[in-house]
């Protein structure tokens, strides 16, 4: 009973939390979109790239506009996407759709800036940031998230790229419906903005670099870096070349970036014919 009762606080915690983050994560999306977007002309991806478009032809406001278009979206894919989700997700959309309006009817706070680039700037990493404080709570901020969301379950895609794809076609629309064709350059740049804020939440900033070493004295470099650098782990693979089939060796391991230059140093050292692969390395699990 006391174990039961146990979990139900623990479930209702982490409920609570998730609400928490996307309250957050939807008032700095909608600041985004208020502050810097709408008043410079530049639109963004999602339901909030089609609200601003729509506002500038109808002059409706882009919380009701937003909510027009998601709600009905999110009720017809309630099945495909749960229950907990959908109810999250309907959240998210109303505490954007409120936020926005908020800011830019009833407040009507004055742009932060007038000049187009830093607009793009931190709008766009405004709206990635709060988009990725609505994901990684387990909720969509509605429009092509939910698409991008049911498509990543099925696929091997990411989400986060997904909702990056169908964003630049709505980005793409703003060259047809604002007069110049700098609002859509700019809101090309803002959703590149996006999507660095939106994986730097969801992912995290790399701290750690992954490095290959391939390299004909593979022992020795085992025992150097693990001597200097105190590595403990990592891979040696057996292994030829394409063209020569000469034997091998493949060094796989895992390094904070304060390490990088170390590693090159020992590889220059130990066997100046080394070839070293340093790559981002994210998402890491066991480690």
């Amino acid at each position: 009973m006391r174990f039961s009762r146990w979990n139900m606080n623990t479930n209702l915690n982490k409920e609570l939390k998730r609400y928490l983050m996307i309250l957050i994560g939807g008032v700095v999306l909608a600041a985004g979109v208020s502050f810097f977007l709408v008043p410079n002309k530049i639109t963004s991806g999602g339901t909030p790239g089609m609200a601003i478009l729509i506002n500038y032809f109808t002059g409706l406001s882009v919380g009701t506009i937003m909510l027009a278009i998601n709600i009905p979206m999110v009720l017809m894919s309630m099945k495909f996407i749960g229950r907990g989700y959908a109810f999250r997700t309907i959240f998210a959309i109303v505490v954007i759709a409120m936020a926005a309006d908020l800011f830019i009817e009833e407040l009507k706070f004055p742009a932060l800036t007038q000049e187009p680039l830093l607009g793009a700037i931190f709008g766009g990493l405004l709206i990635g940031i709060g988009l990725g404080f609505i994901i990684s709570s387990s909720a969509s901020p509605g429009g092509p998230s939910i698409i991008a969301s049911f498509i990543a379950r099925k696929t091997h895609f990411k989400e986060g790229d997904l909702i990056i794809m169908l964003d630049a076609l709505i980005v793409l629309a703003a060259g047809f419906v604002f007069p110049t064709l700098d609002s859509m350059l700019w809101s090309l740049l803002g959703v590149y903005l996006t999507s660095r804020g939106l994986n730097v939440i969801i992912s995290g900033r790399p701290s750690k670099k992954l490095i290959h070493i391939s390299s004909n004295n593979a022992e020795e470099l085992k025992t150097q870096l693990v001597h200097k650098l105190g590595h403990e782990g990592g891979v040696v693979i057996e292994g030829s070349t394409l063209h020569s089939g000469n034997e091998r060796g493949l060094l796989m391991l895992i390094v904070d970036n304060s390490k990088v230059r170390a590693v090159h140093q020992i590889v220059e050292a130990a066997d100046p014919t080394g070839v070293v692969v340093v790559m981002e390395a994210s998402e890491l699990m066991g480690i």
